[in-house]
């Protein structure tokens, strides 16, 4: 396993993207309007743990050997059978050590595998995959996420945040055929920034958001970005216990350079969120 620290650098995003920041931008001025006197925040931990249903996974790989001509780009469900969907627990906290300081993190595996006759020929990391022949295949993410929440602002119905912290991805990808097998797992622990926010419609009812970006280009080992929004609903049951439920957007490009392969991803997906969050 290769394992690589990389530098924060400016990205562009893409206009979606530009809007939600735009958007979070206006929020902030919202909420500053509205703001009359800061409030202590209730809750100083938090801790959250569901279902996360994955839906429409789209990835697009190609494993390079590097003294080998390049290989082929390989799409995981249309070239290998490889599983579009997958539903997986997620387990989200946050600790706040006062009304402006906080440390949040996430963690969840995604595991995802494939099993086709190729129709074509591929290069793969150096080795042949002719057609014809039976492939099996798996593509896994293994993700922690680690970061610190400065609240800008908040009263007793809103806050709006930004953060700053490590999204830790495993990223492993293998082809197995009849008689060969080739592989490769990258383990990057990518610096993102983002920006948070919350609202209560009522004492008991609120929805939050959070976003997150990062683009990175250390050395020859690793490059590429990343782009994570989260949008959810929540309702207090009880003042320690509550229900929500959140939609999730998640986007990966990076380029992975280990000893002897080197390794390109593109993938993506849309995901919902099903929970129970405790408060103390």
């Amino acid at each position: 396993m290769q394992t690589f620290f990389v530098q924060l650098a400016v990205m562009n995003v893409k206009d979606p993207w530009h809007a939600l920041i735009a958007a979070s931008l206006l929020t902030a001025l919202a909420l500053a309007g509205a703001a009359q006197a800061e409030e202590k925040l209730p809750d100083t931990f938090s801790l959250r743990l569901g279902g996360y249903s994955i839906r429409n996974a789209d990835t697009v790989m190609r494993l390079d050997a590097n003294n080998a001509p390049l290989g082929t780009y390989v799409d995981f469900a249309d070239t290998l059978g490889g599983e579009r969907k997958a539903t997986i627990v997620r387990l989200d906290g946050l600790y706040r050590f006062n009304e402006r300081h906080g440390l949040g993190f996430s963690w969840y595996q995604v595991k995802l595998t494939g099993s086709r006759v190729l129709e074509r020929d591929i290069q793969w990391g150096g080795q042949t995959f002719p057609a014809g022949s039976q492939v099996d295949s798996r593509l896994n993410f293994d993700v922690t996420k680690v970061n610190y929440q400065y609240s800008l602002f908040h009263n007793e119905e809103a806050e709006l945040g930004a953060s700053i912290g490590l999204h830790v991805m495993g990223v492993s990808t293998n082809i197995n055929g009849v008689s060969q097998s080739q592989g490769q797992s990258i383990t990057a622990p990518l610096p993102v920034w983002g920006l948070y926010a919350k609202y209560k419609f009522t004492p008991r009812f609120s929805t939050y958001y959070n976003y997150e970006i990062f683009n990175i280009n250390y050395q020859d080992k690793v490059s590429g970005g990343l782009q994570d929004f989260l949008l959810g609903l929540e309702y207090r049951l009880f003042r320690n216990f509550a229900l929500g439920a959140a939609y999730n957007r998640f986007a990966l490009h990076m380029k992975g350079k280990g000893d002897a392969t080197t390794v390109y991803l593109d993938t993506s997906w849309n995901g919902g969120m099903l929970y129970g969050a405790v408060y103390f």
